[in-house]
């Protein structure tokens, strides 16, 4: 296993030392973007090379459940570590907009501590979703929400200001425009871009591997490759209602104080999406996850078993 990073202006290339790739079978990668580590370099005549001793603790990170099914599902697969702030890119057409996927990263994003924004891009384009309900719900639920358009550069400006500090990371479906919208805020980089499938409507892969540019306007920025699916990992079902803040104003109301607001008697979360103060489509969002979530911490380590 290696690991590419930059340290200085300097870009090494680096292997994993042995000792910490013991043990750690259930985990999908050992180092991901985003790590800070220590390492040693090694003698080497094709350029900068070393060996990584050390992974240094993680703020916070971003993981999922590894996609490809089976018992490996229950490895985790740590996407990105130490944000400051991730950006969820939505396309609002080709692919379609897809709020529950955007509800599954807001609620991983919370249970980390990581602030988050939305970028619904592609706003040019003739059959683009009326991006302004969309932007009322989240902007509501105190989530930067920013309108882009990578062709026409539209947004550009603005969520280049955005990033001009710490780290930030685009995750998002295959074909939603990442790498597009990274191309418009750094042209220099020439980043592969393609279409979406003519006959699915489905994006394709263009981003193979996780890259963090360094950018212009003093910041940092992960590019992660476009995603088909995403859970939770490392959460019981009791923690995520405390990931959907318009639930906090109306949990204290509910009958049972271990309440997952879904058949529950006198529910108050439940009775605010009847009245409409809890939006409707986020409530189903919470159902879905609720339902793949394990009842305890301790159910994770015997699916792994």
């Amino acid at each position: 296993m290696q690991a590419s990073f930059q340290d200085g202006g300097k870009i090494w290339t680096c292997a994993i030392a042995g000792r910490l790739l013991r043990g750690r079978q259930v985990q999908v990668r050992v180092a991901v973007i985003g790590d800070r580590v220590r390492f040693k370099e090694e003698p080497s005549s094709q350029g900068l090379h070393g060996v990584i001793q050390e992974i240094l603790p993680r703020d916070n990170q971003i993981s999922r459940p590894a996609p490809s099914g089976g018992r490996r599902q229950y490895q985790e697969q740590v996407v990105i570590a130490n944000l400051d702030r991730l950006w969820i890119i939505a396309s609002l057409a080709d692919p379609a907009l897809n709020l529950i996927f955007v509800d599954r990263i807001l609620a991983a994003a919370s249970h980390q501590g990581v602030d988050c924004g939305l970028v619904l891009n592609k706003v040019d384009l003739k059959k683009a979703a009326d991006p302004a309900p969309v932007r009322a719900l989240y902007g509501s639920l105190g989530y930067p929400v920013q309108l882009c358009s990578a062709l026409e550069g539209q947004g550009i400006e603005e969520l280049r200001k955005a990033l001009s500090r710490g780290i930030g990371a685009f995750v998002g479906l295959s074909g939603v425009g990442k790498s597009s919208l990274i191309a418009a805020l750094e042209p220099g980089l020439k980043l592969r871009t393609s279409r979406v499938a003519e006959k699915s409507r489905q994006g394709r892969h263009t981003t193979s591997t996780s890259r963090l540019f360094p950018l212009s306007c003093g910041g940092y920025l992960a590019d992660t490759p476009g995603m088909r699916e995403f859970g939770l990992w490392g959460m019981a079902r009791l923690d995520l209602a405390a990931c959907f803040v318009e639930f906090r104003t109306h949990e204290e109301g509910c009958r049972f104080r271990d309440c997952l607001h879904d058949h529950e008697p006198d529910c108050a979360v439940r009775a605010a999406v009847e009245r409409g103060e809890v939006d409707a489509g986020r409530y189903r969002s919470y159902l879905g996850l609720l339902e793949k979530l394990p009842a305890s911490l301790g159910d994770w380590r015997d699916r792994r078993n």
